[in-house]
C-alpha cells in the first residue's frame, strides 16, 4: 500500500512553513511518543524548505550508532573528518571542522538539517547539533521521543531559544476517518473509525497494523459500500512486535504487574496492592507504561495504551491468565464489590478463572446486554444457565442469540420453553420475545399477528394482557396501516402502564404521526421514553428508540433541523456506547428525509450503513425498510439504474407487503420512476401512494405522494386533493406542500417565491430548490428576466446544498419553459436512454410522433442528437 496522507497536521506545518521558510534561524523539535508521526511531518518540513529555495540534509540516529562517536552524522561529513579523537584540543579542532564541512553542503544558502531520533544521539553528534543550531548558517529540524532521556545539548536546543518545540499527538477522530477513506476509497463506519481511534490513540504506526491486519484477516470490510468491522480484530505479528519493543527490559514483577492490570483494567490501589506491590506500579508509571488517574475520589490505574492490554494478553498463557482471573475476583469480593460495575467485572473473571454462581452470572449477563455487549452477555447467561439458572437463563440465552442474528436458533429454544411456562408471567415473557423473533427480526408478520392474537386471548384479564395488545398494534400497523393501529394502541395510552405503556407507545406514536397527529405523537413518544426511564427492570427495547418515533414526528412536522439534531446525537451515543442497534437505527433515520431536504450522498452513505449492520444483526425486516430509502435517494441522486437495483434487493427478500413505512414504497418507486424518465410512471406510482396512504391512515404519505406528483409537472391534477389532505395534518410542511402544488398550478411567481422561502426556514433544501426553479420559470413566462434570473440564482445557490439532487424540477428552466408537457416527456425518456420504439409504448403514440417530438426537442435546444440531450437538459440554466 502507498504511503498514507498527512492529514490533521496542519497547524504543525504551518509553524513548520513559518519557521523554515521564514528570515530567521530558529530551529524545530518535534516532540512525541514513538509512532505519532512525527518522522513524516519533519520530512514534510524538509520538502517545505526545499522548495523554499534552502539546502537541507538529513541524518538518523539509532541505539546502535550512539555508541560511536559522530555515528549518525556520519554519512553527512567528508572522510578528512573522521579522525582519532583523543585530548580536549583535538575534540574541539575535529567540531570545528565538522561545523564547517557541513555549513558548506549549504553552498552558501543556509542549511536545514534534520536530525530523526535526536535523542538517540552520541555525545559528540549532540554538541555539533548544538553549536551548528547557534549558527545563521544551520537550521535544525529534529524528531525526539516524549518521555525519553536525551543528551544535554539536545535538550539545550529549545532550553535556550535555538529551536521551537512543538509537540505532535495523536490524531483525532476527524482526521482518522479521513485518513481510513482515503487509504480504504471510500466511506468508513463511524464506529470503525471511532474504534480504531480508541485502539491506536491516534498513533499512525499503531493504525496502519491494526487496519492492515484487519483487512488481512477480513474482519474490516466493505460492506453494502461503507467499510465496517464484521468481527473482532486482533494484533498482528508486526504489532506485537512493536509493543513488545517497549516492553522490553521489564523485570519480571514489572511484568507481571503489567499483566494483571491487562487483565482487569482499570484497578484500584487496594485491588492492585491485594495482588502486586504498589512501589512496581509507581515506577512503571513514570517509565510511561502506566497511567492513573482519580475518579472522584477514587484512583484508578490503567495501562498507558489500550495495545498494551491487547498484546500482553494475547501472549499470556492460559493457566497465567485463569489463575490472575481469579485472583482479581477474590479480590474485588473481599472488598465487599460496591460499585454497580463491580458486578460485572467480577462476572467476566469468574467464566475465566472458575468460582461462578449462577445467579452473580445472571445479573452481569443482564448488565452487560443493556451496554450492548451481547456476545459477553451471552456467555455470562450460559454460564449461568449450566450453574443452574434455569427459566430466566434459559430466556436470556435464546433473547440474545435473536439479538445477534441467530432467530432460527432461538425458535426451538423459546418453543420450548414456552411448553416450560409454569405461570402466566413466564407464559407472556416467552410470548413477547417470540413476537419479537419472528416479526421484529425475521419479518414473519402473519404468523406474529395470529401468534399475537392467540396469546391475548390465553392472558386476557392478568397484567400481561396489555404487553401482548400492545404488540398486536404494532403487527396491524404492517397488515393494515396507522389508523388500524392508532385504534388499538390509542386506549392503551389512557389506561396502559409499566412494560405495556412503554410498549404501546412507539407503534402508537408512529401511527399518529402517519395519522397526521404531530403533537399526539409528540406527547406519546415523551410519556414512553419517561415511562421506560422509570421502569426498575430492563425490557427489550431500548429507551431511545422513543427518541426515533420523536425525530418522526418532528420531520413529518418540517421541523426537519431539530429532527437531524436529534438523529446526530443518538447516533454519536450509539457509536460512543458501541450499540450497533443505535447506529443503524439513526442512520436510517438521517437517510428517510431525502426527498424532501437532498443530502443525496450523505442519504446514500447512511443506508448502506444501517442495512450492513441490520444484515449483520439478521434482521432481514429492517434490512427492507432501508432499501426503501436507499432506493429513495438513489432516485433523488438521478441514479435510476441503482435506485431499480435497490428495490429489486428489497422485493428479493421475500417479506411481502407490509405498512410498517406507510406508502413510502409507492412513493421510492414512484421516483425511480422519475429518475429514469418515465414522468408518466411516476405519476401512476405516486397516484397509488397517495390513494393507498388514505384508505390505510398514512396521511403524510398521501400528502408526500401528491406533492410528487405535483413536483414532476401535474400540479393542476392535484392541488385541490393535496389541499384537503394537507387540512388534517399538523405542522408546517404539509401546509408548505399544498401551497406549492397550488402556486404551481396557477403559475404564481410570488406564490413559488414564498414556498421557497418557506421550505428554506424549515431546512427542506431539495423542496426550496425545486420552488425556487419553478418560480424561475414562472417568471420566465411572464417575461420577467430578472425576477426570473434572481430565482434562478437562488435555485443555484439552494441546489448546491442538496449534494448530489437531480430531480426533474432543478432541471434548467429555459428547457421547461421551451418544451411543451409532450415534448418535455418524449426528452426525459430519450434521456434516460429509450428507443423511440420503447417510448412510442410507454405513451401510447406512434414511433413518428415520437422521432417528430425529439426533432422539435432538438431544435428548441440547439442540440443535434441524443448523445447531448442528456446534458442540454441537466445544464441548460436561465439566462442572466
Amino acid at each position: 500500500m502507498t504511503q498514507w496522507p498527512l492529514v490533521g497536521r496542519a497547524e504543525a506545518l504551518r509553524r513548520l512553513r513559518e519557521t523554515l521558510a521564514g528570515s530567521g534561524s530558529r530551529g524545530v523539535v518535534l516532540a512525541g511518543p514513538v509512532g505519532v508521526g512525527k518522522s513524516r511531518l519533519a520530512a514534510e518540513g524538509l520538502q517545505l524548505a526545499a522548495r523554499a529555495g534552502l539546502r537541507t540534509a538529513r541524518a538518523t540516529a539509532t541505539k546502535a550508532s550512539s555508541g560511536i562517536p559522530l555515528g549518525a552524522l556520519a554519512p553527512l561529513l567528508p572522510p578528512s573528518t573522521q579522525t582519532e579523537m583523543g585530548v580536549v584540543d583535538d575534540r574541539a579542532d575535529l567540531l570545528r571542522r565538522c561545523t564547517d564541512a557541513l555549513v558548506e553542503r549549504g553552498d552558501g544558502r543556509r542549511l536545514v538539517l534534520l536530525v530523526d531520533d535526536a535523542h538517540l544521539l552520541d555525545d559528540m553528534s549532540a554538541t555539533l547539533i548544538h553549536q551548528l543550531a547557534d549558527t545563521d548558517s544551520v537550521q535544525v529540524l529534529a524528531t525526539v521521543r516524549s518521555c525519553e532521556p536525551a543528551p544535554d545539548p539536545v535538550v539545550a536546543l529549545w532550553k535556550d531559544g535555538l529551536a521551537d518545540r512543538v509537540e505532535v499527538e495523536g490524531l483525532g477522530v476527524d482526521a482518522i476517518g479521513e485518513v481510513l477513506s482515503w487509504v480504504l476509497g471510500g466511506p468508513v463506519d463511524d464506529a470503525a473509525i471511532a474504534d480504531l481511534t480508541r485502539r491506536s490513540e491516534g498513533n499512525m504506526l499503531f493504525l496502519r497494523e491494526l487496519v492492515m491486519g484487519a483487512l488481512d484477516e477480513g474482519v474490516l470490510s466493505n460492506e453494502n459500500g461503507v467499510w465496517r468491522f464484521v468481527g473482532e480484530p486482533r494484533p498482528t505479528d508486526r504489532l506485537v512486535e512493536l509493543v513488545e519493543a517497549r516492553l522490553a527490559g521489564l523485570e519480571p514483577d514489572e511484568r507481571a504487574l503489567m499483566e494483571i492490570v491487562s487483565c482487569g483494567e482499570p484497578l484500584g490501589p487496594a485491588e492492585l496492592s491485594a495482588l502486586g506491590d504498589l512501589t512496581i506500579a509507581e515506577t512503571l508509571e513514570r517509565k510511561g507504561l502506566l497511567l492513573s488517574r482519580l475518579d472522584g475520589r477514587r484512583v484508578s490505574v490503567m495501562l498507558a495504551h489500550p495495545l498494551y492490554g491487547e498484546v500482553l494478553r494475547s501472549r499470556m498463557p492460559l493457566l497465567r491468565a485463569r489463575s490472575i482471573a481469579r485472583s482479581l475476583a477474590e479480590a474485588v469480593e473481599a472488598t465487599g464489590a460496591r460499585r454497580r460495575e463491580d458486578v460485572l467485572r467480577v462476572a467476566t473473571w469468574r467464566l475465566l478463572g472458575g468460582g461462578a454462581r449462577p445467579e452473580q452470572m445472571l445479573e452481569a449477563a443482564t448488565v452487560a446486554r443493556w451496554r450492548y455487549d451481547f456476545a459477553l452477555a451471552e456467555r455470562l447467561a450460559r454460564a449461568a444457565l449450566q450453574a443452574g439458572g434455569g427459566f430466566d437463563a434459559e430466556l436470556l440465552v435464546a433473547q440474545l442469540a435473536c439479538l445477534q442474528g441467530r432467530s432460527a436458533e432461538a425458535a426451538p429454544r423459546l418453543a420450548a420453553l414456552a411448553e416450560q411456562a409454569g405461570d402466566a408471567e413466564q407464559r407472556a415473557r416467552v410470548a413477547l420475545t417470540r413476537l419479537d423473533n419472528r416479526v421484529i427480526y425475521a419479518g414473519t408478520i402473519s404468523e406474529g399477528l395470529r401468534n399475537a392474537e392467540e396469546e391475548e386471548t390465553a392472558l386476557r384479564g392478568t397484567p400481561w394482557q396489555d404487553d401482548i395488545t400492545a404488540r398486536r398494534a404494532a403487527l396491524l400497523l404492517a397488515t393494515e396501516g396507522p389508523g388500524a393501529a392508532a385504534t388499538v394502541a390509542e386506549p392503551l395510552l389512557r389506561k396502559a402502564s409499566g412494560h405495556a405503556l412503554v410498549w404501546a407507545c412507539m407503534p402508537g406514536s408512529y401511527s399518529l404521526t402517519r395519522l397526521g397527529r404531530i403533537d399526539a405523537a409528540l406527547e406519546a413518544a415523551d410519556r414512553g421514553r419517561a415511562a421506560q426511564l422509570a421502569l426498575t427492570d430492563p425490557m427489550d427495547w431500548y429507551p431511545w428508540m422513543h427518541l426515533f418515533y420523536r425525530g418522526e414526528a418532528l420531520a413529518q412536522a418540517g421541523r426537519f433541523g431539530e429532527a437531524e439534531t436529534l438523529a446526530m446525537a443518538q447516533y454519536r451515543t450509539g457509536v460512543a456506547n458501541r450499540s450497533v442497534e443505535a447506529q443503524a437505527m439513526f442512520s436510517w433515520q438521517l437517510a428517510k428525509t431525502v426527498a424532501d431536504r437532498g443530502q443525496v450522498t450523505q442519504a446514500v452513505r447512511r443506508a448502506q450503513t444501517a442495512i450492513a449492520i441490520y444484515r449483520q444483526l439478521g434482521r432481514p425486516q429492517f434490512v427492507e425498510f432501508c432499501l426503501i430509502y436507499l432506493a429513495l435517494a438513489y432516485a433523488i441522486g438521478r441514479r435510476p439504474d441503482e435506485a431499480a437495483g435497490a428495490l429489486l434487493m428489497r422485493d428479493d427478500l421475500g417479506l411481502g407487503r407490509s405498512y410498517f413505512m406507510g406508502v413510502d414504497l409507492h412513493l421510492a418507486r414512484g421516483w425511480t420512476e422519475a429518475a429514469g424518465g418515465n414522468v408518466r410512471r411516476a405519476y401512476e406510482r405516486f397516484g397509488e401512494g397517495a390513494d393507498e396512504g388514505e384508505r390505510i391512515g398514512d396521511l403524510v404519505g398521501a400528502a408526500a405522494a401528491l406533492h410528487g406528483m405535483a413536483r414532476i409537472g401535474y400540479a393542476e391534477d392535484v392541488a385541490d386533493r393535496l389541499d384537503a389532505v394537507a387540512a388534517g395534518i399538523e405542522g408546517t410542511l404539509a401546509a408548505a406542500r399544498a401551497a406549492h402544488a397550488r402556486a404551481l398550478a396557477e403559475g404564481n411567481p410570488e406564490a413559488l417565491d414564498q414556498a421557497s422561502s418557506t421550505f428554506d426556514a424549515m431546512s427542506a433544501d431539495l423542496l426550496a430548490a425545486e420552488a425556487a426553479a419553478d418560480a424561475a420559470v414562472a417568471w420566465q413566462r411572464r417575461g420577467e428576466q430578472r425576477r426570473a434570473a434572481a430565482a434562478g440564482r437562488r435555485r443555484a445557490w439552494l441546489a448546491a446544498r442538496c449534494d448530489g439532487a437531480g430531480t426533474p424540477a432543478l432541471q434548467g428552466a429555459e428547457v421547461r419553459v421551451t418544451l411543451t408537457a409532450a415534448e418535455w416527456e418524449t426528452a426525459q425518456l430519450a434521456a434516460a436512454g429509450r428507443s423511440n420504439k420503447e417510448i412510442a409504448e410507454h405513451l401510447v403514440v406512434s414511433v413518428r410522433t415520437v422521432e417528430n417530438r425529439l426533432q422539435h426537442v432538438y431544435g428548441k435546444l440547439g442540440v443535434s442528437g441524443r448523445a447531448e440531450l442528456a446534458d442540454a437538459l441537466r445544464t441548460i440554466h436561465p439566462a442572466g
